[in-house]
């Protein structure tokens, strides 16, 4: 799997092939399909590893929000998460392979449900008295804020922190009727 992605990284998405993985993992290409039956099915592998990780993390650091400093403690976790994320191997080069592939976006779909469904517990946590509807809605909301930072680094062809900033301040705005305004 990581020469996998390694030739991703290397070539880009739509020039990785079965030859070009197992020539760079040093094995035979049969090999490679006695555990998956397609490069799809091993780039959904590693997509699907690396989003498992990232919402553990998450969700482990949306445990320890207090309402008392809600925003600098949400603040500092999605940083910590970006940098989580990019040391993990998440990166713009997985991420766009979900755009290629229908695997990756049945998995990109399940996953934003679960980021979603973590955030309401967050913000029910926290005290909100929205529905658990608008709180899901709110956080598919949150999660397309991620996928906009993605989408500017790709754009940009760099990896500019501002992304980010702007991802916490977008997300803290979002949030904030949630949490100080009655239904």
């Amino acid at each position: 799997m990581e020469a996998a992605h390694n030739v991703m990284r290397e070539r880009g998405i739509r020039a990785i092939t079965t030859n070009s993985i197992a020539e760079r993992a040093d094995i035979k290409v049969a090999s490679i399909y006695d555990y998956f039956p397609n490069k799809e099915a091993i780039i959904a592998e590693i997509y699907e590893e690396k989003l498992a990780q990232v919402r553990n993390f998450l969700e482990k650091g949306t445990k320890k929000i207090e309402k008392k400093d809600w925003r600098t403690q949400l603040a500092g976790l999605l940083r910590e998460t970006w940098t989580y994320q990019l040391d993990i191997g998440l990166d713009r080069t997985i991420v766009d392979a979900s755009y290629y592939y229908e695997d990756l976006l049945r998995i990109a779909r399940a996953h934003s449900h679960l980021f979603a469904s973590n955030y309401v517990e967050l913000l029910t946590r926290l005290g909100s008295r929205w529905t658990e509807d608008q709180l899901f809605d709110l956080g598919i909301s949150i999660y397309t804020l991620v996928n906009a930072t993605w989408s500017y680094w790709r754009l940009t062809e760099t990896q500019e922190p501002v992304a980010i900033e702007r991802q916490i301040m977008l997300t803290v705005a979002l949030i904030e009727p949630a949490l100080e305004q009655p239904v």
